[in-house]
């Protein structure tokens, strides 16, 4: 397992490089240059100019022949060697403290959207298994498939217009109350709140979590169950259930103790996926609700071609896709015995 685990770090460094390289070369091809977009397009050329020289943009991008260390990409690639992912343009503010800042931010959108996602899709794949092609399972799929094929972006302003403006019962952007205040300490309000004895901000850090997390987690939601349900399929199918069908066992059991545990391998797959997922619509999600995680800050990066802030935000969500992704690996030894890595 310790070689595994060595030999699958040494698979992400490799892809981290990679995509450091990519995002480097083709944040530069956005049409756009980050000192216009700051100055404004009426702005003094040899302004303009310094600007550019000042943050190292009138280097060459990759190659040049009289000096090839003299680069934008080697410059870039020396501060990430020292753990510097730079600063943004516009808020002269380090990338890595945004991120230190912004990261639980999403990190408890992201959980708020990952538990909707399995305890609405877990139980309905399993249902619509139980009951094939009877009304129950036609009813599960049907909604999952509703599920899957609505924009996020779409599917959160129905939200924000149906219960914050016509049915004023939840809060429609924002993460907690403003005249709630208390000591962060690990910078997710919902948590924090817990550990601070404050059932206030409990409470308002639920409801602003409520509509958000919806939004973000219905894609997966409805992935999980459609892959639930084929899963399940597949192994109630299997000789050994039938064995313990007919030895007696309570069906609770037989579905519990030993079809889902053995279903369980491609939906925990499916699971880790999603994360990527739920990383890439956040910054939609939190757009729309104005949440204040990375996902709308790496946006905004966007609109004002703020390279460091792409770049760093970009390389970021690669890093925490690839270690779950080592972590949803990990787990098939856990899940089924048969599973061992050399």
């Amino acid at each position: 397992m310790t070689a595994y685990i060595l030999r699958r770090l040494f698979r992400m460094l490799t892809v981290l490089i990679g995509v450091t390289i990519v995002v480097f070369g083709f944040v530069r091809l956005i049409p756009g240059d980050p000192a216009v977009v700051m100055l404004g397009e009426r702005a003094n050329p040899q302004v303009v100019e310094a600007f550019r020289e000042r943050l190292g943009l009138n280097k060459p991008i990759f190659i040049n022949v009289q000096n090839p260390m003299d680069t934008q990409f080697f410059r870039f690639a020396g501060q990430l060697s020292k753990g510097d992912l730079g600063a943004g343009i516009k808020s002269q503010i380090p990338v890595s403290d945004e991120l230190k800042a912004r990261f639980p931010a999403t990190v408890e959108l992201s959980i708020g959207a990952l538990i909707f996602a399995l305890v609405i899709g877990l139980p309905a794949g399993i249902i619509a298994a139980l009951n094939r092609n009877k009304p129950l399972d036609n009813v599960a799929m049907t909604v999952s498939l509703i599920g899957v094929s609505m924009p996020v972006f779409w599917l959160g302003l129905i939200l924000v217009y149906l219960f914050a403006v016509t049915l004023p019962w939840l809060p429609p952007s924002g993460r907690m109350d403003p005249s709630i205040n208390f000591d962060s300490i690990t910078g997710m309000n919902v948590l924090d709140s817990l550990l601070r004895g404050r059932m206030d901000g409990f409470l308002s850090g639920i409801q602003h979590l409520i509509l958000p997390s919806i939004a973000l987690g219905t894609i997966p939601m409805a992935i999980i169950a459609r892959i639930t349900r084929s899963s399940m399929l597949e192994v109630l199918s299997q000789d050994y259930v039938r064995t313990a069908t007919a030895k007696g066992l309570n069906h609770r059991t037989v579905v519990l103790k030993h079809a889902l545990r053995n279903a369980m391998l491609p939906v925990v797959t499916v699971i880790g996926l999603q994360v990527g997922l739920l990383l890439g619509g956040a910054i939609l999600t939190e757009t729309i609700f104005s949440w204040p995680g990375i996902g709308s800050w790496l946006a905004q990066g966007i609109f004002e071609r703020d390279y460091p802030v792409i770049q760093g935000g970009i390389i970021f969500g690669a890093l925490v896709i690839s270690v779950v992704n080592l972590l949803v690996d990990v787990s098939y030894a856990y899940l089924d015995p048969r599973i061992h890595y050399s």
